[in-house]
């Protein structure tokens, strides 16, 4: 599987007084392009070769006033289009921001790294678990050691996902040795859907296919879920890992109550001098910077496991 991406960014700054910089709205426009194009050796299932635009989105950013930040974007993917990040934001605490409106809320290492940022192609298998962006008010502190970041949400803005629900998320950064980064982070998500139903379902790490390999089918009288991860990640230089437990508690009302279970691990090592940015703020990793200018290449090995098979389900 290939996937190009094609980073479009652009900044425009308004206003000509240096001395009304800070109160002065600033714009910055950008966008991403990803291209799938997939051919599959596989006699057991009808999977269908083929190309797609997996994201197509443009998007505004930037500060309103000192202190105040806003994000839009919206995915014009013609699988896919809807809205995205649409966000106020209020940084004016040290090392602190305070999210209102659609975000994603916080759960799980690989959800939280931006398409753009990721290893593979997509995330591993039990990403199936995630919520993903909500409505809702989102508040986040950090230090060297640690990132917290916790949120309360409803419907996501798009009406595709419904329910009402709170996470959070604790990552711990022990002190290493030079050169060395240890992630031990923590997620919980509580959540009641809407109408009492919820689905599970899954493609195989591609997005060009329908077929779905394990799939629920519609879990009723759903009072709520309880969705626990641990998260992990190690580097060092060139070299990193990194690895996800899931594992997603349904009580239900006129049925069997289900837990679903998933994890993920992965090794990754740079043939070039490079190595995974980190931000201590979100507790995730961010873009690489090519230390050449051949570009980075990198080789990486992953296996994920869902098993969300439980009593009758």
């Amino acid at each position: 599987m290939i996937r190009k991406a094609f980073l479009l960014s652009g900044l425009l700054l308004l206003g000509l007084n240096p001395a009304l910089a800070q109160d002065t709205p600033s714009i910055d426009v950008g966008g991403r392009i990803h291209a799938d194009n997939t051919d599959y050796f596989n006699d057991k299932y009808p999977y269908a070769d083929g190309s797609k635009v997996r994201r197509l989105r443009l998007g505004v950013s930037g500060e309103l006033v000192s202190d105040w930040g806003y994000k839009l974007e919206y995915d014009f993917a013609p699988t896919n289009t809807e809205v995205k990040d649409a966000f106020l934001q209020y940084t004016g605490f040290a090392n602190t921001r305070i999210t209102l409106g659609n975000f994603k809320v916080f759960q799980s290492l690989d959800e939280l790294t931006s398409a753009n940022n990721i290893t593979f192609t997509e995330r591993g298998l039990p990403n199936v678990f995630i919520t993903n962006r909500r409505v809702g008010l989102g508040y986040q502190t950090w230090s060297d050691r640690y990132s917290i970041g916790v949120a309360v949400f409803d419907n996501e803005a798009n009406n595709l996902d419904r329910g009402k629900g709170v996470s959070g998320r604790f990552v711990y950064r022990p002190v290493m040795p030079t050169g060395q980064l240890l992630h031990l982070g923590l997620n919980l998500s509580q959540q009641e859907p809407e109408n009492g139903v919820d689905r599970l379902r899954q493609r195989p790490e591609s997005s060009q296919d329908s077929h779905r390999i394990v799939d629920t089918g519609n879990l009723t009288g759903v009072d709520d879920f309880l969705l626990t991860g641990l998260e992990g990640a190690f580097t060092q230089g060139r070299f990193s890992v990194q690895g996800e437990v899931m594992r997603k508690s349904y009580s239900r009302s006129g049925a069997p109550d289900a837990d679903f279970d998933g994890f993920y691990a992965y090794v990754s090592y740079f043939l070039t001098d490079d190595t995974r940015p980190y931000s201590n703020s979100d507790g995730i990793f961010g873009t690489v910077s090519p230390s050449s200018e051949k570009g980075a290449w990198e080789v990486a090995a992953r296996i994920s496991n869902l098993d969300l098979t439980d009593g009758a389900v």
